[in-house]
């Protein structure tokens, strides 16, 4: 047995008997189920769609912290904010590949809206939505990444901040002006005689 096999199978036991984050099949497996959703949401929210292109960066975002998971180290939450980093790379590195985004208007709604909705509210968020996801293209990377984190996964400033390695002004401000410009473009619903 060489020096460098050797040495490679003390790290794999040490890893294998050491690792307090993400060690095995079973707790990645509980991770995915946890988070799999906010994944998929953050993506399609950074990528625009279509479906089948969240889908894959979403599967793309899980193999990769699979491969690297004996480098994480954290929480729950930290885990979270790991996946997304992930995510947020494979999205950045796909708008560069392909430059121009569009937004596919099949997607389910399913996906992206609350499943505890009551139905009359439903119709009316699946149609916000739709308007909310042609919108959000017009926006800058950053300041869509802002939104998605703030409104869509229902962080908190803070959160959000310290995700992105901002102060919290900053974000606050810029999720502020983004808004100010998303009422700006909503649809004005005409309006109706009141008899």
């Amino acid at each position: 047995m060489t020096e460098n096999t050797r040495l490679r199978s003390i790290k794999k036991w040490f890893w294998k008997e050491h690792e307090d984050s993400i060690p095995n099949a079973a707790a990645f497996t509980r991770l995915y189920e946890e988070t799999h959703l906010i994944v998929f949401r953050y993506v399609y929210g950074l990528s625009g769609g279509p479906l089948q292109e969240a889908e894959d960066l979403t599967a793309e975002t899980y193999a990769r912290a699979w491969k690297t998971r004996q480098r994480f180290n954290g929480d729950e939450q930290a885990a979270l904010g790991w996946l997304l980093r992930i995510a947020r790379n494979l999205a950045i590195d796909l708008s560069r590949r392909r430059k121009v985004r569009n937004i596919d208007e099949s997607i389910p709604i399913e996906l992206l809206a609350d499943s505890n909705f009551v139905p009359e509210i439903d119709v009316i968020t699946r149609e916000q939505i739709t308007i909310l996801w042609g919108l959000l293209k017009t926006l800058s990377e950053n300041v869509r990444e802002m939104i998605v984190l703030r409104y869509i996964l229902g962080w908190q400033i803070k959160q959000v901040a310290a995700h992105l390695g901002l102060s919290e002004n900053n974000v606050s401000v810029t999720i502020r002006r983004a808004l100010k410009s998303l009422q700006r473009d909503w649809p004005q619903l005409p309006e109706k005689d009141h008899e």
